[in-house]
Formats: structure tokens, sequence, C-alpha cells
């Protein structure tokens, strides 16, 4: 019956597919003005076959793709300039050349077997982990990447259609995808899933983003693969390849703004040795960011400071069929929180929300005091990695990561050094997975897949006030993934099992003895997806699956003020585990003017538990505090995604982003609260095209124009008296009103000395614009952010190279 409603809903969006001839683009980033385009076939020495499953991968960009069933392969969006491209297949020798771009779009490349004692070269070091999907996805990489450098990841994802962010303040920000966030989407940070707390709305993921060479993001069901939860989707944060030559190189990237005084400075430093030594390289890098006080078109917001610290390093060894990695990293952030959204009474309460400013507006200050947050999470990682010629290649990975939250109020209740809340998180995760070689069949198709296990385990500990209990989990999943590939067809199957175990502790009051709770969950869960390559310019893809989320323990057991978030919750012992049931269907089109891609999905959720706002506020010795109810029913999120570039002429391109989000309380008939408005997104670039007498390259200038719709998909907020109260119902404040913004940026790439500099200077809200969105939990008692200027900087240089 789950799976009747599932098809029918799929069914009810069938119109969109009449529309999709219309507009277009590939799966891969969109960089606008750069519309070079790399393509070719690769091919064996002796028998000129096709080598389906063979890598492509530009250095510089850290961009790749892997070859098709005819051995084709093709990288669009890619700016002018020169690159180096490196073109691997097992069993063959690794070919590197040099191109420039536009004038090298064709490369066809023939490897030559190796038929002496070579170093063999595992052709998954450079694939991403989302090539093994085929799922709706989408990437910032290269130039598109740049351009966000400075920002959250949250933030910096906004830039992809169907891709949001809800926010607490101007400081915390979390990514949305298709209107789902938090425990619904895996983000998997250098190959292993990330663990720090995510269950909060202000609990934004605790990664260093200047060590991504490249952000994934695959919008739809994708626990087969990635394991529960990922009911929204995965974001992938991938760091570009280690060094393989010999020498010693590194970047520094600088970032400043305008609006907090912002700024960035982040490190890189790598090598790779020779001789007795080859096949070991490493790397260290490091990040340090401060910001002041942000400042909206007319006010502070007072206590907005932003501190972050980050270091990481990685080392890798690869000798003949073996491969072993080990990496560290650790990110440190204190946080500011707006002391506006911080009252004393009930009154106060109304009074904030229905004050037009903050009361107090101070000048500006780098100043950190309470109420902040201060998190550190530490991820240690071993992987090690064997290939066979006959039997593929087999990838183990044990992470350790260690999440410490440590949340102070604005006023001290558990002594002033102390915070009033404390989490420390500790995971442990184990992943193998076995990708089995290329299976050629007689009739010139193509067999490729993977399965795997994945393991992790964790637990938590608590001090001061009560927010969520002490608590240990165990989970376990196996997985089968198969795809088949033959002329203008792909076919994916993919099936997993998973187990879930959770045991929270608590202490009884009256009698001051322990006691705990167990739960025990288990899941099937399966996807299917079929890519058909209608013209050589046109590709339409469609995917079928299931997924699900046990509950976890703030869902559980929450019950206690929520120091970031300023809001009371409690939770409901009584909830089931949700379960999804997704479709996706995508058409992509690129041609030599016109590119893009629409997508539709639908995403039916029974038992989908979210933090419902209740009527009457919550009352406490620190103050009056909007209160949530953490509840379940049954939901649906539909939505289409469209993306367009057009080039006007060699120079100008006009591109244009748009996303569409229904989501509906299917239990209650009513809406979600929450909930992505509709946005569009365009902008218009221009290229200069620039000589070799002159210095600078890749010169370009682009405005923005982001309309964001007023939400009026939510349930009516109503007020009125309660034997002399205010009672809410709905919300605690109606949706802000809908807003424009005017953005623009100038870039160029400039010589000093022999090294390559790229500059981009970015304006945002230049038009000084007072709004409030609607996904900001603080939306009740501040505007957004106002006009902020910010200039990047990044400066690759080489200390030493040896041929």
């Amino acid at each position: 019956m789950r799976f009747h409603y599932f098809l029918s809903s799929i069914y009810s969006l069938r119109y969109v597919a009449l529309c999709m001839i219309l507009i277009s683009h590939s799966v891969r980033a969109q960089q606008p003005g750069c519309g070079a385009t790399l393509k070719g076939i690769l091919t064996s020495g002796v028998e000129q076959l096709p080598l389906p499953g063979a890598t492509v991968f530009i250095r510089e960009t850290g961009h790749g793709t892997v070859t098709d069933s005819l051995g084709q392969y093709q990288l669009t969006y890619l700016c002018p300039g020169r690159y180096t491209v490196e073109y691997r297949y097992v069993s063959f020798t690794t070919f590197v050349q040099r191109i420039q771009l536009p004038a090298d779009s064709v490369r066809n490349v023939t490897l030559t077997s190796e038929s002496i004692s070579l170093n063999p070269v595992n052709v998954t070091e450079h694939r991403s982990e989302a090539q093994q999907l085929l799922q709706n996805q989408v990437s910032l990489s290269g130039s598109a990447l740049d351009q966000t450098r400075g920002q959250s990841l949250g933030e910096s994802l906004k830039a992809l259609a169907g891709m949001y962010s809800i926010q607490t303040g101007p400081s915390i920000s979390k990514p949305v995808i298709h209107g789902l966030y938090s425990n619904r989407i895996i983000v998997l940070n250098n190959g292993v899933r990330q663990e720090d707390q995510q269950w909060g709305t202000e609990h934004a993921p605790q990664v260093d983003q200047f060590l991504a060479s490249r952000l994934t993001v695959i919008k739809g069901a994708a626990s087969i693969r990635f394991g529960s939860d990922a009911i929204g989707g995965v974001i992938l944060i991938e760091p570009r390849a280690m060094p393989s030559e010999p020498g010693i190189q590194g970047e520094v990237n600088v970032v400043g703004a305008t609006n907090g005084r912002m700024g960035v400075t982040s490190g890189l430093l790598e090598g790779a040795f020779g001789r007795k030594l080859a096949g070991l390289s490493w790397r260290i890098q490091g990040t340090i960011k401060r910001s002041g006080y942000v400042q909206t078109p007319h006010y502070f917001l007072e206590n907005t400071s932003y501190h972050e610290n980050n270091v990481s390093g990685d080392i890798h060894y690869e000798h003949k069929s073996l491969g072993v990695e080990l990496f560290y990293s650790r990110v440190d952030t204190k946080v500011g929180l707006f002391t506006g959204a911080q009252v004393g009474s009930l009154a106060d309460l109304y009074t904030a929300i229905g004050r037009p400013e903050p009361l107090s507006q101070p000048e500006f200050s780098y100043d950190l005091q309470r109420p902040y947050q201060d998190v550190q999470h530490e991820l240690l990682k071993l992987r090690t990695y064997w290939h066979s010629q006959g039997g593929g290649t087999l990838t183990a990975t044990v992470a350790r990561q260690q999440n410490t939250r440590r949340e102070y109020d604005f006023v001290s209740f558990s002594g002033s050094l102390n915070p009033e809340l404390y989490l420390q998180l500790i995971t442990h995760t184990a992943d193998l997975v076995w990708e089995h070689r290329t299976i050629k069949t007689a009739r010139n198709g193509n067999w490729s897949g993977s399965a795997g296990f994945n393991g992790i385990t964790q637990g938590n500990v608590r001090q001061y006030l009560f927010l969520i209990p002490n608590f240990r989990n165990y989970g376990a999943g196996v997985f089968a993934i198969e795809r088949y590939a033959i002329g203008p067809w792909t076919l994916e199957g993919g099936i997993r099992y998973d187990y879930r175990w959770l045991r929270a502790y608590f202490l009884d009051e009256a009698t001051k003895q322990p006691y705990n709770t167990t739960h025990v969950w288990q899941n099937v869960n399966g996807s299917l997806g079929a890519a058909y390559q209608i013209r050589d310019d046109l590709t339409l893809t469609a995917n079928l699956s299931t997924a699900w989320r046990a509950p976890n323990v703030a869902d559980l057991y929450s019950n206690g003020l929520h120091q970031s978030a300023v809001a009371y919750e409690r939770g409901n012992p009584n909830l089931k585990p949700e379960q999804a049931y997704n479709g996706n269907l995508v058409l992509a089109y690129a041609g030599k003017r016109l590119s893009g891609e629409i997508g539709a999905y639908n995403n039916l959720i029974h038992n989908y538990i979210y933090l419902k706002p209740d009527s009457v506020p919550l009352i406490r010795q620190r103050g009056a505090f909007p209160a949530y109810s953490y509840t379940q029913v049954r939901a649906t999120f539909r939505g289409i995604d469209a993306s367009l570039t057009y080039k006007l002429s060699n120079r100008l391109t006009i591109t244009t982003k748009n996303s569409l989000l229904f989501a509906r309380n299917q239990t209650d008939n009513d809406y979600l609260v929450f909930i992505p408005p509709n946005r569009s997104d365009n902008s218009l670039r221009y290229d200069w095209n620039t000589t070799n007498q002159t210095r600078l390259s890749n010169l370009y200038v682009s405005v923005s124009g982001l309309y964001v719709a007023q939400q009026r998909r939510v349930p009516e907020v109503m007020a009125r008296q309660e034997n002399g109260q205010l009672i809410f119902t709905g919300d605690f404040a109606p949706p802000p009103p809908a807003y424009f913004l005017v953005g623009a940026e100038f870039g160029f790439t400039t010589q000093v000395g022999k090294q390559t500099m790229n500059v981009i200077l970015t304006g945002s809200n230049l038009m000084n614009v007072a709004y409030r969105d609607y996904l900001n939990r603080f939306r009740y008692f501040a505007d957004e952010p106002g006009r902020n200027i910010s200039l990047k900087v990044k400066l690759p240089f080489s200390i030493s190279q040896r041929s």
C-alpha cells in the first residue's frame, strides 16, 4: 500500500516531463561564463577497444568523470585556460597531458597496457563516491567553488538549485536539500560520515570548507550506498587528490569582508617523494577565521562575533596494488549568539517579536561574550585499499570522531566558568567496500557494481543542565549495488539492510536510582535507476528509491532549554521510524549555446518527525522561551529544480536557477513549518577575451538578482486571549515578506612571478535591503545582514619541483 502511494505521487508529476525538453545541463557544477567542454574517447593500444569505467581527472580543478560503455567521456562548464589532464585505467599506464581550452576541446586518447612490472594506479583514487550512483547530482568545483570561499557550508551550497539553508542568526547555517535538513542529510567528510550532533537546527556542520576541491550534493534518498538517515540526500566534501609528482607545493587563500569586518586566512602545503620513497605523499593545512558584529542595514547585531581555528594533516602511501592513508583534522569554533533574542519574561518575548528593531543597538565590536557556543570536532581516519586485476578493489576505512559542544547562556546558572549545556559525542565508524572489476558481455554491455558493510557506534556524555540524556547506540548495514550499461542505456539497482540499537540512560529524581530504556529498529530498502542518452546533448535520468531514519535521542527524550536555539524543546518517546519513498526525474541538455536541466521530485515520508511550535511559550527561572515539541505526521515534499544557461554571445552569458517546493502535512491536512519558500536566482556575466600581451586572464564581471518569495504555505498564525494570557497558534509570528537582493562579482587571474593568482571581488545585498528570512530562527527579533563586499585571493605556489 505504501509503495502504491509512492507511485501515485510520482505519477501526479507526469506533466513535468513535457516541459523538460525546454531546458537543461549536465549534472555537474554550473560556472557562468565557463562554457568550455573537454570530450573524447579512451581506447586500448592494440585492440583499439573502448575502455569503459576509465577515469579522466583535471588536476587544477579536482573535477573528473568516468567513461561510459563506449569509452566516451565529457567534462563541461570549464573555464578557458591551461589544464593538466590524467587518463587512468586499471592495468594500463597512466597518461598525462597538458591542454589549452577551448582550443583542445576534443581529445581522443589511447592507453597502453602495462607489459612490465610498473606500479598500477588505483582508479578509485580520483573517482568521486557520487559517481558510483545513478542519482541526481550537482557539484561545486573550480572557480565556482572559489567564489564561495570564506562562507559556511550551508551558505556555499545555496548557489545550487534545490539547495537552501536554515539559520540561527548570521553565523550558524545548515544545508537544506529539497526542504529536509539535520539528520535527514548525511555529510560525507573526506570519505567519513560526519557525526557532530547534527540534530539541532543551530548545530552547523563542523568542517573546513577550504579542504574541499569539490562539493557534491546527491539530491534525493541515497540510503542504499551511504546508510540510513539519507532521506533528503548526501553532501560529499571531497579534497583534491594527493600529489604524485616529487616536489613541494602549496596554496594560500585570503578572504576579507566588510560586514563583520571578517578576515580569513587558509594555507596548504603538500608534497611527494621520489626514488626510494616513491609513492609517499603528505599534506598539512590550517585555517583561521575572525568576524565581529554583523550589521543589518540599520543596526549592528550584538554579540554576533565568530572565531574559527582549523588544522589537518594527511599522509598517503601507494605501492603497486596497495594504498594506505592516515588523516587527522580538528575544527574549533566559538560562535556568539545574538543577545536581542534573550528575553526575561513572557511580556518581553511578545514585545521583542513585535518590535521592528532590537532594543539594544551597540557599535561595532569583536567582543564575544555570553551567550555563545564553543564546539570542537576531531576526526582521525585510517583508510587502506587493495586492488586485484581480476577481483576488483577492496577499500577499508575506520574512523574516530569526537564532538564536544559547550553552550553558555546569557546568565550563568552553572557557575561563571561553566557552560549550561555540555555534550560530548564519541563516534567510531567502519566501512568495507568492494568494487568488482568491469565485466564485458557478449552484446558489448558492461556490468559494474559494489557491495559493502557500514558500522557505527556512538556514546554521549552530558553535564550541567539537562537537554538530552546520556546514550549509547550501535548501527550496522550491508548493501549491494549493480549497474549495467549498454548503448544509450544505463540501468542500476541496489538493496540495503540496516540495524539500529539505542539505549538512553536516566536518573529517577525520586529514588536517585539510574534506569534506562532501549530501542531496536531494522529495515530493508532498495533503489532502481535508469539513464537514457536520447542524443549526444540530451539525457533523461529517472530514479525510484526508499530510505528510512530511526528517531534519535533528541527526537525521543529532549526535555529542556536549548541554549543556542533560545527555545524549550520536548521529545516524544513514542516516535516511530521515518520511512521515505522518493522519486526523481531529470532531463539534461548541453548544447553549444543553451544548456541546463529541469528535474522533478516527490518525497513521501511516513512518520515524518519535526519540531512543532507549541501554542504557549514556556516560562522558566531564566525567562520566557518559545516552546517546541517533537511530533510526527505523514508528509509530502514535491518540487521542481530548473537551471538554464544561455550564451547570448561568445562573451555574454545569462543564467537562471529556480527552486519550487511544495510540502504538505497530510495527516492534519495542513502545511508544515520551516519549509523553504520558492526562489529564483538570475545572473548576467561578461567574459573578456584577453590576449597574451596582458597579464590578466579569465577576466569577467557579473551581476545577479535573487528573489525569494514569501512563504504563504504555512499553518495559519492566530493570536487570542485566554485567562488574561496571549496565546499563539501555528507559529510565534507570520512569515516575513518576499525580498529581492542585488549582487555583483568581478574576477581575474594574473601572474605573480612564476605563480598564478586568482582574485574575486564579490558584493551581496548591494542595495542594502532590510529583510528577514523565513528559515532564520532569529527572524522573530532582527533583520538579516546588510551590504557586504568581500575580496578573495588564492595564490598557488611551488617551493621545489623535481622531474
